[in-house]
């Protein structure tokens, strides 16, 4: 797009400039084919409310997070946490981070950020197949949420009364 007016170009350089640096939002052009786009707008909007959601949940997050950081040398921080539970790739240097919070978190923790919107169980049971951390101690009942989830949507979509 070639703006033609110098201040509106100001403008807009300004504008991305304080997206980048105060709120951490980047500007990412991709072409996909037209049927695709109302999905990627959708993972974009699912990322950013999420984001949101951080300061919301901070006392359950803060506890998880503290309980993944205590033995280990670098911590993660909520943000990373939840790019690395909704993101599609592994990154190794947070296995650690991401194998605790399926294996030593309470399940009444997970349960609380869920209930906080942060992310739900088919999110988090993608999650744990991604980063291959399925014989955590919550992933079964993590499974079970997700697959009692799905059901109920299923049935919802049928508009059969859930039994």
């Amino acid at each position: 797009m070639q703006i033609g007016d110098r201040t509106a170009q100001q403008r807009v350089r300004r504008y991305r400039l304080a997206q980048r640096q105060e709120r951490g939002m980047a500007r990412v052009e991709v072409q996909v084919p037209a049927g695709a786009r109302a999905d990627i707008q959708a993972i974009g909007r699912r990322y950013r409310e999420a984001r949101n959601r951080l300061t919301a949940t901070a006392p359950h997050l803060d506890f998880a997070l503290a309980t993944i950081n205590a033995p280990r040398p670098k911590p993660i921080d909520g943000e990373t946490l939840l790019q690395c539970l909704l993101g599609p790739s592994v990154t190794a240097e947070w296995r650690p981070h991401i194998e605790a919070f399926f294996d030593e978190l309470s399940v009444e923790t997970i349960h609380d950020l869920v209930l906080a919107r942060l992310f739900d169980f088919e999110e988090l049971y993608r999650a744990a197949r991604t980063w291959r951390v399925t014989d955590g101690k919550a992933v079964p009942w993590i499974r079970e949420m997700a697959d009692l989830s799905l059901a109920v949507a299923v049935d919802v979509r049928k508009e059969t009364p859930v039994k």
